[in-house]
This record gives structure tokens, sequence and C-alpha cells, in this order.
């Protein structure tokens, strides 16, 4: 697999309305926890202000380019693979996810060009150090954390508690926005039934589990484009 680059693709679309993308991808409410003094609230859209998935919907290009996702393209044996560079909706469930099709895949099309939208694998054992990840492979520790061919790497930096500004202003973070924000993956982990693997908000391959019904204002989308050939 090789890294391609930035690509800006598509728009999310709620009652109509094109919701330009998180300008402060992270935690939208501060008041639960904060990780640090002095940062301001993050603004990601909320499906619990709305949870009914026929009010949300992807739709062609914007013409306004600032409206438009963006997406980090990677590419294997002649097809590409979009994982989009933020969270997209935070306080939504990995059930509200997979009750849409969001998490195994569902076919959508995007300016003429059909993909197959879901989760990214997280793997489902961490480390005994979950800034380390998942112990077996995985896509979220491959294609995030920068095991590709051109993929931007991980600084020893990014991975050092407590969060502070560095970690917001990292050159990774500024990429990938992992920064305050635990993004859903396909795994269930297997040593608790009702539990899902999310990866991020301390880290860029940090790994955490949160229960498969929970809205939290840390926790939501991070959506994989698989392009259908």
């Amino acid at each position: 697999m090789n890294y391609i680059g930035i690509q800006k693709l598509g728009g999310l679309s709620h009652r109509g309305q094109t919701l330009t993308p998180a300008s402060r991808p992270w935690i939208t409410d501060l008041s639960i926890l904060c990780p640090y003094e002095g940062l301001q609230t993050g603004n990601i859209p909320e499906f619990e202000s709305d949870p009914n998935w026929n009010n949300w919907s992807f739709i062609d290009s914007p013409k306004e380019p600032s409206d438009r996702l963006i997406w980090h393209v990677f590419k294997q044996e002649g097809k590409h693979y979009l994982v989009a560079d933020r969270m997209l909706l935070a306080r939504v469930s990995w059930q509200d996810l997979n009750d849409a099709g969001y998490v195994y895949g569902i076919n959508v099309c995007i300016d003429g060009k059909q993909f197959c939208c879901r989760l990214m694998t997280g793997g489902d054992t961490p480390h005994d150090d979950p800034y380390k990840g998942a112990l077996l492979s995985n896509e979220w520790d491959t294609l995030v954390g920068g095991n590709v061919l051109n993929a931007p790497k991980i600084e020893v930096s990014d991975n050092i508690a407590p969060l502070g500004p560095d970690h917001l202003n990292s050159a990774h973070n500024s990429l990938w926005n992992w920064f305050g924000a635990v993004s859903w993956t396909a795994e269930p982990v297997a040593s608790r039934e009702n539990g899902r693997v999310c990866r991020g908000y301390h880290g860029p391959t940090y790994f955490y589990v949160n229960t498969v019904d929970h809205r939290h204002e840390d926790i939501g989308w991070r959506p994989v484009l698989e392009e259908v050939l």
C-alpha cells in the first residue's frame, strides 16, 4: 500500500444544509473533560442533536472548497482508500453507525464515483502500553500510524502524556486530528462483550474501549471510503 496524499471530495449535509468540516475537531464539551486549560471547545457536529440518519447524508463536492470533506488517500493493488482526516460527527454511538450500515460497509456515490463507506479496523486487543496501539495488524495502526510508503510519520512527542498545546499543534495532528477525539473502529473487544475499540485522543495510535451504545462528547465517526471497482 502507498500513501498518495490529500484529496477534497464530497460534503456532509444535515437536513439539506451543507456542513463545513469542523475547524476545532475535538471534544465538544469541556465541562466533562478538558485536555488542558485554555483550550477552546470543539465544534464537531453532534448526531445526538438529531439522531435520525435520514437527515444526515453525503453529498457531491460543494461548490465552496472549504465545505468539502478532506481525505487521506491510499492505494493498494489499483484500489483507492480514502480516510477522513477528522471526525465528521461526535456524540454518535457504534450502534448508531452499525444501524446505518457504516460500521462494516454501505455503498455511497459521491461525484459519480462508487464507494463502500465503513469504519477502519482497529484491532481487538491492546498492547500493555495503549499508546502503542493494538497487538495485531489493523488499518488504524497501518494508515494513521504511518506504516505505509510515503505516509506522514508519528513523532515521539505525539505519545507523551499529558496532553497539551504541543499535541494539538504537532505536524501529525495537523494532518490527522486525533487530539481530543476518539474515533470508533469496527472491532469488538476480545475481553468485553459490549465494548468496541476506539482510537486516538491521547495520541495518534492510542487504544481505548467504550460501550457500544454510548454517545459521548469526545467519541465519533471517522469513515473510510473504499473505492468500488
